[in-house]
C-alpha cells in the first residue's frame, strides 16, 4: 500500500468512474502509465493522485487525440533529474536522463540515483499526475534553457 493515507479505490470503481474496462486500465499499467498499488491477493488499488493520473491520460486520449505511446512520450518530456536535482554524475548513469522515450518510473535501474525508490511514492510521479502540472513543469525549465 501507499504510505500516504488518501483514500485507494478499487480497480473496478476506477473503471466505473471513467468509463473503461478494468482491461484498459491494466493496459494503461502495463505500458507503465499508471503505477497502482497491488495487494498482497494482487488486488489493484488507485489513490486519488492516481485519478488524476488516469484522467489526464484520458484527456490526452480523447480530447488531444494521443494514443498510448504519445501519451509516454509526454510524460518521458518530465525532467525528473531537474525536479529531483540531480547531480552531473548520477545523470551519467540514468537511462531516465539518457533515454528520452519513456518515463523515468519506467526505465530506471538498480545502479541509478532512483534505483531503490517506490516509484509510485516519487515527487516525480505523484505531483505531476495532473496535465496542468506537467505543462507547469515544462515552462518552468524551457523558460531555464531560453535563457
Amino acid at each position: 500500500m501507499k504510505s500516504d493515507n488518501s483514500k485507494l479505490y478499487p480497480i473496478g470503481a476506477v473503471a466505473r468512474m471513467f468509463g473503461v474496462s478494468v482491461a484498459t486500465l491494466r493496459l494503461y499499467e502495463d505500458k507503465g502509465l499508471i503505477l497502482p498499488q497491488k495487494s498482497r491477493g494482487k488486488h489493484r488499488s488507485y489513490t486519488e493522485g492516481d485519478i488524476l493520473r488516469i484522467a489526464c491520460i484520458r484527456k490526452m486520449i480523447v480530447e488531444k487525440g494521443l494514443n498510448l505511446a504519445g501519451v509516454r512520450l509526454v510524460f518521458s518530456t518530465l525532467p525528473c533529474w531537474e525536479i529531483k536535482n540531480c547531480s552531473v554524475q548520477d545523470r551519467k548513469n540514468c537511462p531516465a536522463f539518457i533515454d528520452a522515450e519513456d518515463p523515468c518510473w519506467i526505465v530506471k535501474n538498480k545502479d541509478s540515483v532512483c534505483g531503490n525508490e517506490d516509484c509510485s511514492q516519487c515527487p516525480v510521479y505523484r505531483e505531476f499526475a495532473d496535465c496542468k502540472n506537467i505543462k507547469l513543469i515544462l515552462k518552468r525549465y524551457w523558460k531555464t534553457i531560453e535563457k
